[in-house]
């Protein structure tokens, strides 16, 4: 988002009006570009100090111009590495007040609405991240692998796994079944025995 070209306030205001109404934070994150990367400090700055103005002339609040210049240079302090678009929907989180209701408004609480409004966006950042690892995660589970398949060393430790220890590998598995039918048939003999005990 530019705000740069608007240099009447009522086609700046216009504009931040449009931007608010489909901006959200998971835009903000994946399709804006970061303040730092939008030029020096003296041409973002004018940008913020016209969405502060919005924000005052919407909610009817005032500030001198030397505080709303110095309340920028904070904000730009503040989200250099985040966008203008994140300063933006963080009035509009505060007018609508998502971070508790606005009593007084100056540079303090508007630092503190910036790291409420960071922490919402860290925690938003963390779900779409998990989100994309999901689908990868479940794939990778879903789709399961034949024996041939698998890596070598991995085959060899399943091979290992199915191997009869030294002293039991005289028994044979045609021995081994013979005898596991026979103390089936033992413990059925016992129990057929005991039902008929009085």
């Amino acid at each position: 988002m530019t705000l740069q070209q608007c240099t009447e306030i009522k086609q700046a205001f216009n504009n931040l009006v449009k931007i608010e109404q489909s901006l959200t934070i998971s835009q903000s994150i994946e399709q804006s570009p970061l303040i730092v990367s939008e030029g020096r400090k003296l041409d973002v700055l004018p940008q913020i100090i016209r969405v502060i103005e919005f924000f005052l002339a919407v909610t009817g609040k005032e500030m001198e111009n030397f505080q709303i210049q110095i309340l920028a240079g904070d904000l730009y302090e503040k989200f250099k590495t985040d966008t203008i678009d994140d300063v933006v929907l963080m009035f509009k989180m505060a007018r609508q007040a998502e971070f508790g209701k606005m009593y007084s408004f100056d540079a303090m609480v508007v630092n503190d609405w910036a790291n409420k409004y960071l922490e919402v966006k860290s925690a938003t950042r963390e779900k779409l991240l998990k989100k994309k690892a999901q689908p990868r995660i479940e794939s990778e589970t879903e789709k399961g692998k034949y024996f041939h398949e698998l890596p070598a060393e991995i085959q060899e430790k399943f091979k290992k796994i199915g191997k009869p220890k030294e002293e039991q590998a005289f028994l044979t598995p045609r021995i081994t079944e013979m005898m596991t039918s026979e103390k089936h048939k033992r413990d059925i003999q016992k129990l057929i025995d005991e039902d008929e005990k009085p």
